[in-house]
């Protein structure tokens, strides 16, 4: 008779021994992957997390671009089309928006203006926003025009004092460039801990973890089956993501196909530290009402202060305090100093450290507290 590997209660993940004889193990667990996988892509919830809000996420802002440039300043009808119209006009850095003044005033108050331009002959009036810092350095871009101008009107031509501008071969700073990395911690954080949780409970419920450890396959290999199975989706949901980013947004790769592969090979070690979280939760829970706010503790607030959205440096010092030691920002910022630097191991040593410790933990806790039933 099989001894059971259930310890009494059903506590913990260590195992009773097994007889000689088990089947292979690599056929058994050839099978917990390949159903578990063909499982997670047929859930919806797998399909939206994973593959479809980073994939319109990106998208949205893949239109968007760049963003930045000059100042947007809006000029009033009626406005005196000479010299200094036609200067701000043609300077390259400046957008002028003609409109009714009440209206333009009202978008300058919105924040929606950097300015309201006012000519009248050779004098010019700007009023900016006082609250907004693009707003303010509008002023910069208007007094050049003039400075210019006065330039040219007193017949300077070679002034006293001149900038030399040199240009380096380099890249451009898009938001693409540092969403896509947050979207796939994003995707790949969601996959290790949601779809564990949510998917582990279903096979608690249900008896199907009892039965499995019934048999004689390990109950490691139970695990590592899920495991793999969420690497594989893992692999493929940044593989979707960075192609989505390169071929239609430009997304730059720093080196080409070895940061494809070094960011392919940082999403799937970053599913293998934060699995240790999913089967934490997995282990605790006993329905959804108990997993649900344990993983929203565990999840949003890595989604909110990781850089996922945006950038961690817009946070007070107190909140950064905490943002720069969270899981997901240690594996933001490997990610991204792959893709926008082609760093290498050397590199991105310090994050790659910081994210294991915390999967290290996660694991040690769940290796003690983990429950193959539910127990009442």
């Amino acid at each position: 008779m099989i001894e059971s590997p259930i310890r009494e209660r059903g506590q913990g993940l260590a195992l009773s021994p097994r007889p000689a004889g088990a089947p292979n193990e690599l056929r058994a667990l050839a099978a917990l992957t390949w159903y578990p996988f063909l499982a997670m892509m047929r859930n919806i919830a797998t399909f939206a997390f994973g593959f479809l809000f980073p994939v319109v996420f990106i998208s949205v802002f893949g239109l968007i671009g760049g963003g930045g440039g000059g100042p947007r300043l809006g000029i009033p009808s009626g406005s005196d089309r000479g010299p200094a119209y036609e200067a701000l006009e043609r300077y390259p850095a400046i957008t002028l928006i003609p409109g009714d003044r009440v209206e333009l005033e009202r978008q300058l108050r919105l924040g929606k203006l950097d300015g309201v331009v006012s000519v009248s002959g050779g004098r010019i009036s700007l009023e900016v926003n006082s609250a907004s810092p693009a707003s303010q350095a509008s002023r910069l871009f208007v007094q050049s025009v003039l400075d210019r101008l006065n330039l040219a009107a007193t017949g300077v031509t070679s002034p006293s004092y001149q900038l030399d501008v040199s240009e380096v071969a380099g890249r451009t700073d898009r938001y693409i460039d540092f969403a896509l990395p947050g979207q796939i911690g994003f995707a790949v954080l969601s996959t290790a801990i949601f779809g564990t949780v949510f998917g582990l409970l279903f096979l608690k419920q249900a008896l199907i973890l009892k039965r499995l450890l019934a048999t004689p396959v390990h109950g490691i290999t139970i695990l590592l089956g899920q495991a793999l199975a969420r690497l594989i989706v893992s692999v493929l949901q940044t593989a979707v993501i960075l192609a989505l980013g390169v071929f239609a947004f430009g997304f730059q790769l720093a080196n080409g196909l070895v940061t494809f592969a070094g960011m392919v090979g940082m999403s799937a070690l970053g599913l293998i530290v934060f699995l240790g979280f999913g089967l934490l939760i997995a282990g605790q829970a006993t329905d959804e009402n108990g997993a649900a706010p344990l993983t929203n503790l565990i999840t949003l607030p890595q989604f909110l202060l990781s850089g996922v959205f945006f950038p961690t440096d817009v946070f007070p010092a107190w909140v950064r305090v905490v943002a720069d030691v969270l899981p997901l920002t240690f594996f933001n910022t490997a990610m991204r100093q792959v893709a926008t630097e082609g760093a290498g191991f050397g590199e991105i040593a310090l994050p790659v450290l910081g994210m294991c410790v915390w999967g290290l933990l996660a694991y040690a806790i769940a290796a003690r507290t983990f429950k193959w039933v539910p127990i009442s």
